[in-house]
């Protein structure tokens, strides 16, 4: 299962109570999705996007949103 966070939702981003790193979002129905990462998790996402942001290329060029979700 993946979970694509839409771009044009305002996004939160903080740490838990239970200390997990929370990405939050809510639509413009007032559904939530949340993704929880636990510090190990955040911290191997932290150094993948160090080393992606080093390239360019993916974030510059623009890909349609799902309209599925």
């Amino acid at each position: 299962m993946g979970i694509k966070l839409k771009a044009s939702y305002e996004t939160e981003i903080y740490i838990s109570q239970g200390g997990y790193l929370v990405i939050h979002q809510v639509n413009g129905l007032g559904e939530e999705s949340r993704i929880l990462l636990s510090p190990d998790q955040a911290r191997a996402v932290a150094s993948e996007i160090s080393h992606q942001l080093e390239d360019t290329t993916w974030w510059n060029s623009v890909v349609p949103e799902d309209k599925s979700d």
